[in-house]
């Protein structure tokens, strides 16, 4: 080893060129698990992992191998300056020509950028993509978390959010044979403490006390701003679309898209919610409580 090394400096060009090279690749490595984990909510609740990491291991990389990108990048054109500077002097003494090229690449740039932003074909479709890979993880409802980042939220707080009192999950949890030591405690620390997920001391919670678990949607009941709020809020019904809220709240799809038409929002069956919502400049809790209460108009 000692003779294949022998002579050979260390070449600090040699390794920012890796290192930006590594950069790139893990960057692009960590941001396609990004475009496939489930969403939030979920990931939390379930601990779910692939590879071993976590979503927010995963993001973290992410963001880390980003920044050493940029840095590596950094340093490789300070290390570069000079022949850099002298390419751009001779560029500019001779007859400055632009390659076809460049205009057609910063187009497609632009193109990329303004289509994702203004949400047009063919970049929803990558969008949606991601939407459905994210969406297709939630295969048991009983795994779904009552509420958006319900992990964490303390056991009094999980007693008031499913109208329950906390003595019941508290009771119901011991009984599985888990170990609580206050109701301040988060439900993601008493899943640590236990060395199982939230969405495995919840599944035990259900099980044992039933009416944790909202009953079925009635969309005919007497809905209130204030109730939709403590229903829906966290729910995640933004990833879902317009035809699935529609089989939530047990009404037609087309009396959901005449009740946002009546108030003027244009939507078709397979937008989801929060993409309606954002063209609307509204929340998805918001849509719900035009589809839901009566009279009730989106802020101006």
């Amino acid at each position: 080893m000692s003779e294949m090394t022998s002579g050979r400096q260390f070449s600090w060009r040699a390794m920012t060129s890796m290192m930006t090279t590594g950069g790139f690749l893990i960057m692009g490595v960590t941001g396609l698990m990004l475009f496939a984990t489930p969403e939030g909510r979920l990931a939390y609740w379930v601990d779910w992992s692939l590879g071993g990491l976590t979503k927010e291991e995963w993001g973290a990389i992410h963001v880390t191998s980003s920044l050493l990108f940029l840095i590596a990048g950094f340093i490789h054109l300070w290390f570069n300056w000079r022949q850099f500077v002298a390419y751009l002097r001779h560029r500019f003494q001779q007859k400055v020509s632009i390659r076809p090229e460049a205009p057609v690449a910063t187009a497609l740039l632009a193109v990329l950028v303004a289509g994702t932003l203004w949400g047009v074909p063919p970049f929803t479709w990558v969008l949606d993509l991601s939407a459905a890979i994210k969406a297709s993880w939630s295969v048991d409802a009983s795994l779904e978390p009552p509420f958006g980042h319900a992990e964490e939220a303390t056991l009094d707080t999980m007693a008031l959010r499913t109208a329950t009192p906390v003595g019941a999950i508290v009771g119901a949890i011991r009984e599985a044979g888990y170990t609580v030591e206050t109701t301040a405690d988060t439900l993601r620390r008493v899943a640590d403490r236990n060395g199982v997920s939230p969405a495995e001391i919840w599944v035990e919670v259900v099980r044992r006390v039933p009416s944790v678990v909202p009953a079925p949607i009635d969309a005919s009941a007497a809905w209130t701003p204030e109730l939709v709020d403590q229903r829906f809020e966290g729910a995640g019904f933004g990833a879902k679309t317009l035809a699935e809220v529609a089989t939530e709240l047990a009404l037609p799809t087309d009396e959901v898209l005449a009740r946002l038409q009546a108030a003027g929002i244009a939507a078709a069956p397979g937008d989801r919610l929060k993409a309606a919502a954002e063209d609307a400049k509204a929340t998805p809790t918001e849509l719900l409580k035009v589809i839901l209460v009566p009279g009730f108009k989106l802020p101006e």
